[in-house]
């Protein structure tokens, strides 16, 4: 096992609700690690300064929170020589990388695959201009609907809210020309949204897609040249995977272990559910770049 690790939790989360996760895990944790520390940020970009400035201190590095958190403690641990172990304990309203690594979202028994259960793998991480992430990239629709949430409503209804903003922002979303260039191929065309997945799961709910894999060393490239109900009712009700392939005209699918995308304008990125702004844009797959504690499938 382990024997030293960081936890880092989010202060900005509720201090009664956090006091309860936190009495549940600690026990189990701290027994199986002997030198275990335990880290509050307060406000953004302390889990990644936490990462930048200690993960070569310890074996493991174990995010509790979010998926802002998670995105904060992926782009501390990535640029570092020496990466320690990274595990997530899931306390936020989607938790998509967790998900995507096969995590309960029962936060005993997340903290379990810590202290007793869990498998480590390799992930790939996708380097950025200036970012790193695990899970998505994504301009045009995506990053207006995820900015157009109601943080109340979502604290509510939790991933609804993502699909009801989505719905509303569709029907004045404006097409927008772009160039692309991936693994050496250029192609110049108008979208609604460009969709860049390396994790399955955005706003909680899996893409239909069986060839996003976490470890894959490529990732998943949709250019979405139409909004419309059917697409999105088309995944939020998928059971089984979707064949991408048989409307050419609304939707194009490609992988690439890198690409670059340049728009017509500096428009909003949403980088795993975090908001930037940019116009030209160089993604690089990292390949087994990570390596985390996941849950053991059935």
């Amino acid at each position: 096992m382990y024997k030293s690790a960081m936890l880092i939790y989010n202060g900005n989360a509720g201090q009664k609700q956090m006091d309860k996760i936190l009495a549940q895990i600690i026990g189990p944790i701290s027994l199986a690690i002997p030198h275990l520390t335990l880290l509050q940020t307060q406000k953004p970009g302390d889990a990644e300064h936490f990462c930048r400035q200690h993960g070569e201190e310890v074996e493991l590095v174990i995010a509790l929170g979010g998926d802002g958190t998670v995105h904060e403690c992926i782009n501390g641990l990535s640029p570092l020589d020496k990466r320690p172990v990274f595990s997530v304990i899931p306390s936020g309203t989607c938790n998509d990388f967790a998900r995507a690594l096969d995590i309960p979202l029962n936060v005993k028994q997340a903290a379990a695959l810590i202290s007793e259960e869990g498998t480590e793998e390799k992930v790939d991480i996708v380097q950025t201009s200036d970012q790193y992430f695990g899970n998505f990239w994504g301009t045009g629709l995506i990053a207006e609907a995820s900015l157009n949430i109601d943080e109340q409503s979502k604290g509510v209804f939790g991933r609804l809210s993502y699909y009801v903003s989505a719905f509303k922002s569709m029907t004045a979303q404006d097409r927008f020309s772009f160039e692309m260039e991936m693994d050496g191929e250029t192609l110049s065309d108008e979208a609604v949204m460009v969709l860049v997945l390396n994790g399955r799961f955005i706003g909680a709910t899996e893409f239909p897609l069986s060839s996003i894999q976490l470890n894959d060393g490529k990732v998943d490239v949709l250019i979405v040249k139409e909004a419309g109900f059917p697409l999105f009712k088309e995944i939020l009700s998928a059971k089984t995977t979707v064949d991408w392939e048989k409307d050419k005209s609304t939707i194009d699918h490609f992988q690439a272990s890198s690409l670059k995308i340049s728009t017509s304008s500096t428009r909003y990125i949403d980088l795993d559910g975090e908001h930037y702004e940019g116009k030209d844009h160089s993604l690089t797959v990292l390949p087994g770049h990570l390596n985390v504690i996941k849950g053991n499938t059935q």
